[in-house]
């Protein structure tokens, strides 16, 4: 078995960086005194807090390149943190609620939670759906399915973790992404009325699009042109249309992964 020599290339260390960044200042700009006088408000920020960590472990593990399949392990987890909060707070039930306090209840499902948030967000033009087929090869990755076996040799058969760049920057990109998107939601529901006059989502917001909007226009040297990112020259971000924006940019990206994934699993099955 080979062992590990750890390398992290100019261009991911730049995104790591990018997105340490977007890290932080979410962490400094959320409310740091927090109301939580209702069973919901509680969970959200439960749930807001465990994806905040889960988002620095995946930076801290690719920045190592030591642990990059335990990284990608957690974009799943992060994922289902970040749907589990925005689907608390636009379609559970007080019966619900409770029995999640309980710790007697079952979520729905990825898929199914994604249709019940897209009918009560009419303006999201399919951000948490645009997952559905995919969420095979996102379960594969975190439970030791194919999509992570197949990483861990090299082209010379020797037993070593191969996990290219690409895929590497497409992570960080994504799960920034979430992150930001429950930032933004937790800042609204935690200042209440209206959401376009909440200055703290809207800072964030502000921040994330100075951040890649300088990776994309600049376009530094040690960096080359990220898809994903494209859009961001075209359109400003506005907080009120969050959701629907954001989707070209970050989480195109993650459906390349997938995809990728999907594909390198069905030829070994055959």
């Amino acid at each position: 078995m080979t062992t590990y020599s750890p390398q992290v290339s100019k261009e991911l260390l730049y995104r790591i960086i990018l997105a340490e960044s977007m890290h932080d200042f979410v962490l400094a700009t959320v409310p740091q005194q927090l109301k939580l006088d209702t069973d919901e408000r509680l969970l959200v920020v439960a749930l807001f807090s465990l994806t905040i960590e889960h988002h620095g472990a995946i930076l801290y593990l690719l920045r190592s390149s030591r642990f990059n399949g335990s990284a990608f392990a957690l974009t799943r987890p992060l994922i289902d943190a970040v749907y589990r909060a925005i689907w608390i707070h636009l379609c559970a039930t007080s019966q619900h609620i409770q029995s999640i306090k309980n710790g007697d209840f079952r979520y729905p499902r990825l898929p199914n939670m994604a249709d019940e948030v897209e009918k009560r967000m009419s303006y999201t033009n399919g951000l948490f759906t645009i997952l559905k087929p995919f969420i095979t090869s996102l379960h594969g990755y975190t439970h030791g399915g194919l999509e992570q076996l197949a990483r861990r040799f090299d082209a010379q058969g020797n037993v070593c973790a191969t996990y290219d760049d690409g895929s590497k920057i497409e992570v960080t990109n994504a799960t920034t992404a979430y992150l930001v998107m429950l930032a933004v939601a937790w800042c609204q529901i935690e200042a209440g009325g209206q959401p376009d006059q909440e200055p703290r989502s809207a800072a964030i917001m502000k921040r994330y699009n100075e951040l890649y909007s300088t990776v994309t226009c600049g376009k530094p040297t040690h960096c080359s042109e990220i898809r994903c990112l494209e859009p961001i020259c075209q359109q400003p971000l506005t907080t009120s249309h969050f959701p629907s924006q954001i989707r070209p940019r970050c989480l195109r990206g993650l459906l390349r992964w997938l995809k990728r994934a999907c594909c390198g699993v069905e030829g070994r099955r055959r």
